[in-house]
């Protein structure tokens, strides 16, 4: 089977997605944190969308360049490490610790990827899928106000700051 980015990147979207579902149903007494977490994975399933959406508007592209970051073993790579943080016992996660995951998750390569797949298509179609979702940029906004209001751990607000 050949690799096709977006639909594995999609994937990897959707796995951040279920993370972030997971911390929502985690914390559902704490009306404000399961707002919040409910919130970023909606948003994640928007980026995954968005992805399908890239891939059935480039399906008959000749000139399909991908760049070389956009690897099959990148996405392997993100699928492990976002599978590892479904397989941990989340009942038994502070508000620190998902914060803290979400922070490593946001500050990894998915990203960079995922406006790299939103360009294949080309500057319009880039443009067009970015207004569909929520920016990137914005989510990571959210999320460091969301660190500033909930986590206690000085060391983990410092680094959501360069976010």
């Amino acid at each position: 089977m050949d690799f096709d980015p977006l639909e594995r990147f999609a994937e990897v979207e959707r796995l951040v997605s279920k993370i972030y579902y997971r911390f929502s149903h985690l914390f559902f007494p704490h009306d404000q944190l399961r707002e919040f977490w409910w919130g970023m994975a909606g948003e994640e399933e928007q980026h995954a969308a968005i992805l399908l959406a890239c891939r059935a508007l480039i399906e008959n592209y000749d000139d399909e360049k991908l760049d070389p970051a956009v690897t099959e073993e990148a996405a392997e790579r993100l699928r492990i490490r976002l599978a590892g943080y479904l397989t941990k016992g989340t009942p038994t996660l502070t508000i620190d610790e998902a914060f803290k995951i979400a922070v490593e998750i946001e500050t990894s390569e998915i990203d960079a990827i995922y406006g790299k797949l939103l360009r294949l298509g080309g500057p319009k179609i880039a443009q067009t899928m970015q207004n569909l979702g929520v920016p990137a940029s914005v989510q990571r906004q959210r999320l460091k106000s969301a660190l500033r209001r909930f986590c206690s751990d000085v060391e983990l607000v410092a680094a959501a700051e360069r976010l």
